[in-house]
C-alpha cells in the first residue's frame, strides 16, 4: 500500500513552517496511487465476476483506497488553502517573499483572488476590516457599548451618521466607530457573559 498520502498531510503537521514548500512530487505519486487503483477496479470489473466474495472484496479495497488517497489530497490543498487565508488577514494583500517560494502557482493566484474578493467585500460594506487577525464574525462587527464618560457626537458608518454618547447611555455600533474610546476607558464594552 503506497503510503505517500500519509506523509503529504503529515508533513503539513510536523512543519515548523508557516507552510512548507508545495510538495508536486508526493502529489504526483497519490495521483498516480488513484490512477493505479482507478485501472485495477476497471479490470476487475470488465474482467470478473462482481457477486464473487473475493472479487466483492477486491472491489471494496481499491475503491476505498481511491477514496482515501483522493481525502488526503483534499485534506492537504484545503489545509494550505486555510493557512493562506489566515495569512491574508495577517499579512495583508502581499505574502512575504519566503512564504510566497513555498506557494505553487495556483495558490499565489489563489490568494491574489481572494485579496481582491476580500477588498472588493470591504468597499462594498464600507468597512474596514484590516483591524481584525483573523474574519470577524457578525458578533464582531457590532458591539454593545455603554458610555462611562460623556463625549459628545462622533460620526460612524464613513462619517455618515452621527451618534451622541452621553454619559450613562448604552449604544449598538461597530467595533471600529467606538474602538478607540473604548482603549480610552471612555466606553466600556458590554458582554453577555
Amino acid at each position: 500500500m503506497d503510503k505517500s498520502g500519509v506523509q503529504l498531510v503529515k508533513e503539513l503537521v510536523e512543519t515548523s513552517y508557516i507552510l512548507p514548500n508545495y510538495n508536486t512530487h508526493l502529489i504526483e505519486k497519490v495521483e498516480q496511487a488513484v490512477d493505479k487503483s482507478k485501472k485495477e477496479l476497471d479490470l476487475i470489473i470488465e474482467e470478473e465476476d462482481p457477486k464473487s466474495p473475493q472479487i466483492s472484496s477486491a472491489l471494496l479495497y481499491h475503491h476505498f483506497a481511491m477514496r482515501r488517497n483522493k481525502r488526503y489530497l483534499c485534506v492537504y490543498h484545503n489545509e494550505r488553502m486555510n493557512t493562506l487565508k489566515r495569512l491574508r488577514w495577517q499579512h495583508g494583500s502581499t505574502l512575504p517573499s519566503e512564504i510566497s517560494e513555498n506557494c505553487s502557482n495556483n495558490e499565489q493566484n489563489y490568494f491574489k483572488n481572494y485579496s481582491q474578493l476580500l477588498t472588493g467585500y470591504m468597499m462594498n460594506i464600507e468597512l474596514d476590516l484590516h483591524g481584525y487577525f483573523t474574519p470577524p464574525t457578525v458578533n464582531d462587527l457590532f458591539i454593545e457599548v455603554r458610555v462611562l464618560t460623556d463625549i459628545g457626537d462622533i460620526y460612524t458608518n464613513g462619517e455618515r451618521d452621527i451618534v451622541n454618547l452621553k454619559k450613562g447611555t448604552t449604544h449598538f455600533l461597530k467595533r471600529v466607530d467606538v474602538e478607540q474610546y473604548i482603549k480610552n476607558g471612555q466606553l466600556e464594552h458590554i458582554t453577555n457573559n
